[in-house]
């Protein structure tokens, strides 16, 4: 459910847990897969088999939109792919413009869930969660 829930829902919910049970908090954030954690669970040679499956507006929108840690994700894919489609990217997610944050949630939850699709096909694994 946090991995479809929009960011600021899972952030809340992540925080309530942190109030009450520190380590379950610990336990479900390792457990949960969002736009953030691409750069930290994906090998970056699997970049191109994610985007050959993803929407091409979702990646201009994710990319558009990122803030925050998101912003490390976007830099991720767009590091892994060639310069001409990176530049590409870039030139489409400026011409968007702003982008709302339900907006921006669905395309990188679309983009999580071609991941997770990938993984239950055995076309990609992630990489383990830190235990630290």
């Amino acid at each position: 459910i946090l991995n479809s829930a929009a960011s600021s829902t899972r952030d809340e919910v992540l925080t309530g847990f942190d109030q009450t049970d520190a380590e379950f908090a610990e336990q479900v954030r390792r457990a949960i897969f969002t736009f953030a954690n691409i750069p930290s669970r994906i090998d970056p040679r699997d970049i191109p088999k994610i985007l050959r499956d993803a929407e091409q507006s979702d990646l201009v929108t994710a990319i558009a939109a990122a803030e925050g840690d998101e912003v490390a994700a976007a830099d991720f894919i767009l590091a892994n792919i060639s310069q001409r489609m990176a530049d590409n990217l870039r030139g489409e997610a400026q011409e968007l413009g702003t982008v709302g944050r339900a907006e921006a949630d669905a395309a990188m939850n679309g983009i999580v869930t071609v991941i997770r699709n990938l993984e239950a096909e055995g076309e990609i694994f992630l990489v383990a969660g830190d235990d630290d």
